[in-house]
């Protein structure tokens, strides 16, 4: 049922833009029909260029997400529980948020040159300061009768940390897994565009578009779109039914 929700409204688009295409006049370098596009996507499958650039994107994507939430975690519980480090990491924290890490691309390239270093450097650095926001304010909000309950029930330490106050935490944390993912996925390929690199769909698509081919433009776009969009609903949404909805701490919408 879900598969169909999320199915449905995709291929009335892909329907509508076919007729489109085909029937508006306009020049198929500017607006392929859907048909070449997906011509397009075979060929790169049969030549191998576009698993070859799905892995390169994606291994780019995991290793920065991974290390950039590991971070990220680690510093917002700090800020949340102690008072001190709220204290200290705050200002840098707010000063860093208001750099986007496109404008940070340049100055990683001056230190890094074109490299892959230099896309993950900004792709952690974007990760870490959305989770660390949202951990931050998650652990800050925990009702503070919630942990007067779990003090009563004896849970004192690392037992009122992990059974109560994280528990309590997760939605905001959960909810900055996903923002962070979605802005390292489009920082991403931005990035693909701008680094010599020699594979990923950010390079292929930039790629494309040198050689005029729109339908190769479109092609690597509808990856981008279907990749990010069943990583979305199928694991961090699934992380987030298996704990915060199972544990009752949040509800489906109806």
């Amino acid at each position: 049922k879900n598969l169909a929700f999320l199915a449905i409204p995709i291929l009335v688009l892909l329907a509508l833009w076919e007729l489109v295409a085909r029937f508006s006049g306009m020049p198929a370098a500017l607006l392929p029909p859907v048909s070449a596009i997906f011509s397009a996507l075979v060929r790169m499958a049969e030549q191998g260029t576009l698993w070859i650039d799905i892995w390169s994107s994606f291994r780019r994507l995991i290793q920065s997400v991974f290390l950039g939430s590991l971070a990220g975690t680690l510093i917002g519980v700090l800020m949340g529980y102690y008072r001190i480090w709220e204290r200290i990491l705050a200002p840098p924290l707010n000063f860093l948020l208001a750099i986007p890490g496109t404008a940070l691309f340049p100055l990683s390239m001056i230190w890094f040159g074109l490299t892959e270093l230099a896309i993950t450097t900004i792709l952690i650095y974007e990760v870490a300061l959305t989770v660390t926001l949202n951990t931050w304010t998650g652990v800050r909000t925990v009702d503070s009768s919630l942990i007067r309950a779990g003090k009563a029930f004896g849970a004192t330490g690392p037992s009122l940390f992990w059974r109560v106050l994280i528990p309590a935490a997760l939605p905001s944390m959960i909810a900055g897994y996903r923002l962070a993912f979605s802005r390292c996925w489009r920082i991403l390929i931005i990035a693909e565009m701008l680094v010599s690199v020699t594979a990923g769909l950010g390079y292929r698509i930039y790629w494309g578009r040198e050689f005029f081919n729109s339908d190769v433009v479109y092609a690597g776009l509808l990856v981008v779109g279907i990749i990010g969009l069943v990583m979305e609903r199928v694991f961090l949404r699934g992380l987030e039914v298996a704990t915060v909805e199972r544990w009752g701490t949040m509800r489906e919408a109806n």
